[in-house]
């Protein structure tokens, strides 16, 4: 996982990449008890403070920040709308999200239609997302 800050124009333009690919490997090799997929529900239901995460790269705190709302029992659609939540509470203004398939049109459509982000999908060696969430003003 990557995150730089670009500072190509005037303003600095905030851009973290998160491995969705990543977090589904790791999630499938866990073993849940009753008590742990309680825990990840409940947690989803809990609106955590924003906290900060001195010394990190930005795609680190981000991160740091969503490892305990998303879950491999959640559809993608609702993790990844889970993922633009947490960016937009961040003001990160991009977000790239790298996935081990396509989402199909409507995935996309619901995704856009939950968060009000523009986003576009990449396909290619390796597929990902590219979410707007801030449009700069010149």
């Amino acid at each position: 996982m990557t995150g730089y800050l670009d500072s190509t124009n005037k303003q600095n333009q905030h851009v973290v990449s998160f491995d969705y690919t990543q977090f589904l490997c790791e999630s499938s090799r866990q073993h849940w008890t009753f008590f742990e997929a309680l825990t990840a529900q409940l947690g989803r239901f809990k609106r955590k403070q924003i906290e900060t995460y001195e010394g990190f790269f930005p795609s680190e705190a981000f991160t740091l920040s969503v490892t305990h709302s998303l879950s491999s029992l959640y559809s993608d659609v609702s993790n990844l709308v889970t993922l633009v939540e947490e960016a937009k509470r961040q003001h990160i203004e991009t977000l790239n999200i790298f996935l081990p398939y396509a989402l199909d049109a409507a995935e996309l459509e619901k995704i856009r239609r939950k968060t009000g982000a523009l986003v576009t999908q990449h396909e290619g060696d390796r597929d990902f997302l590219q979410i707007m969430l801030y449009t700069q003003t010149t």
